[in-house]
């Protein structure tokens, strides 16, 4: 007689290997989960929604905050008056396909989940402890890395918000906003249609951080106490929004994760690449129109080929990026227009508008290079501390993670990447990357600790870590810290 296998004990036995410690109860290991939508449903401006309770956090996927046209400012999504389920993420901006999938350490590594691209992509993710408590928890805003390329708020497995809201006491917000083609080219020469064209992907994250004002008090959070969080393209987003008139007052704190950037592009070069777009699509300005219905590949590759062409023209001038992370990222960042953006990030006319915000700025030791210290994004980081040291901003706390992770032989080092995880106090939850280990927990503890203290008080601070002098101390950031 042959025995078949049982559903649910084979279900049973993959929960507690998956848990990694075959002793502990199944439902200790996951937690309860509850969906019913009478007990999780919030009101929005634009409608109520139904999210699920995982362990005790309620989390809510995919909310609309907006909504848009190709190549136009987004506005408030179309109302509804059904409950909206939102269990899961929802689409992503549409991007070029993720050259990493190709290589087997970094998949296994980073472990990405690319979700499924549509341009209909604005959308809001939430994680808290509680909803209409009354309770004022402060606000984190997660901003993705990916450049202004590629990503998204689901985008690495860390990025999940559970274990902020549960064991900090914060409210977790993430998101996803147009990106590359959709979000950045800067068609302005075509008329005052497409006057802020070039930067449609950061007014979208305003346009979120607006959402975020409107609705986060049914959600548990204190909107008047938002903190902007991101790391490499998201910390190039959250230097965006300091210099950004429409942004200030919708958050309080800032937190820049190796991902400094002082220098955005100007009119000149942005608006000779929407000009070469066109072209390369065989577009006239009379059938300007037409971009609107170019299927989203070609046009892509007809903006990637612009940047390469105009770049090779801002080499020829001299005016090319001496800074390596500037020259890599030249064409794919949001311009300096006047309006939207009206200075550079290091100047004191954009200093001014966030003056009295006090922001964490740091790298990783290694970020892209094994056996030497970050010739990219530390000089970026430095500057963009001494600019706001020096314009008397509020203070700055710097630091340096230096933690090598072991996975793959020690190959990764303290690479980019790899302080997400013990800020979201994920260090178990994505050990593809981390390894785990008791230590790197610890660590994980203190820094998620350090960085929602920082979101509550502005002061970043955690036990066993020294005390966190602003700049120009450093912090440096290991299993035994120290301040320099």
């Amino acid at each position: 007689m042959t025995l078949k296998p049982n559903p649910a004990l084979l279900l049973a036995a993959t929960l507690v290997v998956s848990c990694g410690q075959p002793s502990r109860r199944i439902v200790e290991c996951v937690g309860s989960l509850e969906t019913s939508a009478k007990q999780t449903t919030v009101k929005t401006v634009s409608g109520p929604v139904a999210g699920y309770v995982d362990d005790g956090v309620f989390i809510y996927k995919g909310i609309p905050y907006a909504k848009a046209e190709r190549f136009a400012p987004a506005v408030d999504p179309d109302p509804w008056t059904d409950v909206r389920p939102s269990r899961a993420f929802g689409p992503t901006a549409p991007a070029p396909a993720r050259s990493g999938w190709w290589s087997d350490d970094q998949a296994f590594t980073m472990h990405w989940d690319d979700g499924f691209h549509d341009e209909d992509c604005l959308r809001v993710n939430v994680w808290t402890g509680g909803i209409h408590d009354g309770k004022k928890r402060p606000v984190m805003v997660w901003l993705h890395g990916g450049g202004f390329r590629e990503g998204s708020g689901q985008e690495l497995i860390c990025y999940d918000g559970t274990n902020l809201a549960r064991d900090h006491g914060v409210v977790v917000v993430s998101l996803n906003h147009r990106l590359n083609v959709l979000g950045f080219l800067d068609l302005s020469a075509f008329g005052a249609k497409y006057a802020h064209s070039g930067n449609l992907g950061m007014m979208d994250i305003v346009k979120a951080l607006e959402w975020v004002r409107d609705n986060i008090a049914n959600f548990g959070g204190d909107p008047a106490n938002v903190t902007i969080f991101g790391q490499s393209g998201g910390g190039g987003k959250v230097s965006t929004l300091m210099a950004m008139p429409s942004a200030k007052g919708l958050f309080s704190k800032a937190i820049v994760e190796s991902g400094s950037i002082t220098n955005l592009l100007s009119p000149k070069y942005s608006r000779r690449i929407g000009v070469a777009t066109v072209a390369n699509l065989g577009l006239t300005p009379s059938r300007i129109e037409e971009v609107a219905t170019v299927p989203y590949d070609r046009l892509f590759a007809a903006y990637d080929a612009a940047m390469k062409k105009v770049g090779e023209e801002a080499r020829e001038d001299g005016a090319f990026p001496a800074n390596l992370l500037d020259a890599i990222l030249f064409g794919q960042v949001p311009v300096v227009d006047g309006e939207i953006i009206p200075a550079q990030p290091g100047t004191a006319e954009a200093l001014s508008l966030s003056k009295d915000v006090p922001v964490i700025i740091g790298t990783v030791y290694h970020e892209f290079t094994r056996d030497q210290e970050d010739p990219i994004f530390k000089p970026l980081a430095l500057r963009q501390a001494q600019d706001r040291a020096s314009a008397g901003c509020a203070p700055v706390y710097m630091y340096q993670f230096t933690w090598e992770s072991p996975v793959l032989d020690g190959a990764l080092g303290s690479t980019h990447c790899i302080e997400i995880p013990f800020v979201f106090d994920n260090v178990l939850l994505h050990r593809t990357f981390t390894g785990g280990g008791d230590d790197a927990v610890e660590l994980g503890h203190r820094v998620s600790r350090a960085w929602t203290n920082f979101a509550k008080t502005g002061v970043p601070s955690a036990e066993g870590l020294p005390e966190w002098e602003a700049y120009p101390k450093t912090l440096i950031i290991n299993i035994k810290s120290e301040l320099k």
